[in-house]
């Protein structure tokens, strides 16, 4: 029997992925001068040569891709992601890699309990922690970087959300999940979420979703611009020897805040150019130098990273201690979010580097941002609903306030030590 509803959906995804010369130029003529103007202002080198090459083939991928008709678009762009894969990374990595990630999937699409699903997978990742620890001669480093950046937060939503899965999980939509062309090129890689993934493939008119996707490549274009300026500024030193002054302190520690600018740029360019394959997913980033409070800066900065929190770790975390009371349920699931945050990032760092990050000002800053977040928190709760808006002064202040103690806490969480920090702070005495 066929479903009508998957017959409905396709129809209407169809109808949305019309093909129109005119949009279609339109398209390439601003994706080739976003292409231009990453090389021409070197961009590549923030990145290496993967990363440009990973641009251009998504560019090159779309021309063709545009044309196709739906039931061969999401195929076409698996088939162009995989076989771009060996020419962007080491062979062997490569086909190391698919292996893996088929033998993921195949525990994933097993029939079992989902704690055993679970279990399996564990013992599955044993053996790329320890190469990653040891190191395998005959394997290239590059695999266990791969590793982390496809598998350490992706595999955890994806077997969430197979628990929740009416029929068994398809080949197709788990290569499209795990297996995206930006990732070759870049490996600090937004958490995307498996459900807002399959759910927003040709959500909307493709024209608007491409066009979207351009816009988001601009953004982070910007973004990336920004971040050479401020990474290559002179008169913006970090050394404690240079600063003489208060303003250049302030001028540093800034600096320091605004080199953030890279991820953000970065996340806004690859879902641009996701978005071109009919991926319409939502922005990473929502203005984050414009957070009035510590919870709306955790609200705004690196969106699927707070997403992909509450999904496993908040909701899970409020339901089990809710009995005890609402608030405390709250609070404890906030304080469970930023321990996860701290061992998740040191994770990601053992991935990419080879050591797990256990520096003292790296622990220090999540223990401060997750106790003025839970105390922010505390405050809105105990005020409930019913609070007026906050006036444009008030919200100002707030924003004001908010930016000058990130921007002190970032300036730690950079320092290799809190002896460099204090240095750093007392610039009057080492000059």
């Amino acid at each position: 029997m066929i479903d009508a509803s998957v017959t409905a959906d396709d129809a209407a995804r169809a109808a949305r992925c019309r093909p129109h010369a005119g949009k279609w130029l339109l398209l390439l003529a601003q994706m080739g001068l976003a292409l231009a103007a990453f090389r021409a202002f070197k961009l590549h080198e923030l990145f290496g040569e993967g990363f440009w090459r990973v641009s251009w083939l998504a560019v090159a991928g779309f021309a063709l891709h545009y044309w196709l008709p739906l039931r061969l678009k999401e195929p076409a762009s698996i088939a162009l992601s995989l076989g771009a894969l060996p020419f962007v990374v080491d062979p062997l990595a490569a086909a190391l890699l698919v292996a893996l990630g088929l033998a993921f999937f195949a525990i994933g699409r097993a029939a079992l309990p989902q704690r055993v699903r679970v279990a399996l997978a564990l013992l599955l990742a044993v053996p790329c922690v320890v190469g990653r620890a040891r190191g395998v001669a005959w394997l290239p480093d590059e695999l266990w970087v791969l590793v982390g950046s496809l598998f350490l937060f992706r595999l955890p939503i994806w077997l969430y959300d197979r628990r929740h899965m009416r029929a068994p999980p398809r080949l197709s939509d788990f290569l499209a999940y795990f297996f995206m062309l930006p990732n070759w090129g870049c490996l600090l890689f937004p958490v995307v979420d498996f459900h807002t993934q399959r759910k927003s493939f040709l959500a909307r008119d493709h024209h608007r979703i491409a066009q979207e996707g351009v816009a988001s490549m601009a953004r982070g274009l910007v973004q990336l611009l920004l971040y050479m300026r401020l990474y290559y500024a002179q008169e913006w030193s970090a050394d404690p020897f240079e600063i003489t002054s208060l303003g250049a302190l302030l001028l540093c520690m800034a600096r320091v805040y605004l080199l953030y600018l890279r991820l953000s740029g970065t996340f806004h360019f690859v879902i641009g150019l996701l978005h071109l394959f009919g991926y319409d997913l939502p922005p990473t980033h929502r203005s984050w130098l414009l957070a009035s409070s510590l919870t709306d800066f955790w609200r705004r900065i690196n969106i699927y990273w707070k997403d992909f929190m509450v999904k496993l770790v908040w909701f899970p975390a409020y339901f089990r201690w809710r009995r005890s009371g609402d608030m405390r349920a709250q609070l404890a699931a906030t304080a469970l979010v930023f321990v996860a945050t701290w061992f998740l990032h040191a994770a990601q760092t053992f991935f990419l580097t080879g050591t797990f990050l256990l520096r003292s000002t790296d622990v220090a800053f999540w223990s401060l941002l997750g106790l003025l977040v839970i105390g922010n928190l505390a405050l809105e709760l105990r005020r409930g609903g019913g609070a007026p808006a906050p006036t444009p002064l008030r919200r100002a202040l707030g924003t004001a306030g908010t930016l000058a103690l990130l921007t002190v806490l970032w300036s730690m969480w950079n320092a290799r030590s809190f002896a460099d920090w204090f240095d750093l702070l007392t610039w009057w005495k080492v000059g």
